[in-house]
């Protein structure tokens, strides 16, 4: 009969996400939980049968966990420009996890974005009418230009949040102006 572990599969999912905040992905490994927890590698096979299987969860949870803070308004900025900042600031505070969010949004970058960016968007007047392939034109040439903002941002180029945010205001202008051009009767 196998001995009872003292962790909970839960206990395992902290602490792989936890390593998976501070050293990304790669750094989930059942020894590096396994030392976290203070136990053999066993409980951690035993609970989750495999290191795929926790890094699968890990992976959905922290989507939430970045789609959660990508949403959280920006004080007194519109939507669209509010996404661009907690990106540029998820870079900041948190790499690891905006490599993560970088990653995935390459797989998906011509994809239509979800409904709640949808939203956002048609927020917007001048979006308000476009089709979902001209929003998605401008959420992926937007996240594009995010994406190498965000690596400037911060030493040693001493690029400031202020001077980002100018920067996504005067993209996101050409950007929306462009596409509804594209798409006006005239």
């Amino acid at each position: 009969m196998a001995r009872p572990s003292k962790v909970s599969a839960t206990d395992i999912e902290r602490a792989a996400l936890d390593l998976a905040r501070h050293g990304g992905i790669d750094a989930v490994t059942a020894r590096a939980v396994a030392d976290v927890l203070g136990v053999s590698t066993q409980p951690v096979y035993s609970t989750w049968g495999s290191m795929d299987a926790l890094k699968d969860r890990v992976g959905q949870l922290l989507h939430q966990e970045i789609g959660s803070y990508l949403r959280q308004p920006e004080p007194d900025v519109p939507p669209m420009l509010s996404v661009g900042l907690r990106s540029i600031r998820l870079a900041q505070e948190h790499p690891h996890l905006f490599a993560l969010a970088a990653d995935w949004m390459r797989h998906a970058v011509q994809d239509t974005p979800p409904r709640d960016v949808l939203m956002a968007m048609r927020a917007d007047p001048r979006l308000a009418d476009l089709p979902d392939a001209g929003l998605a034109r401008v959420n992926a040439l937007l996240w594009i230009f995010t994406q190498g903002l965000a690596a400037m941002v911060g030493p040693p180029t001493g690029l400031t949040l202020d001077t980002a945010r100018r920067y996504l205001v005067e993209m996101g202008e050409a950007v929306i102006g462009t596409e509804a051009r594209r798409h006006s009767p005239d």
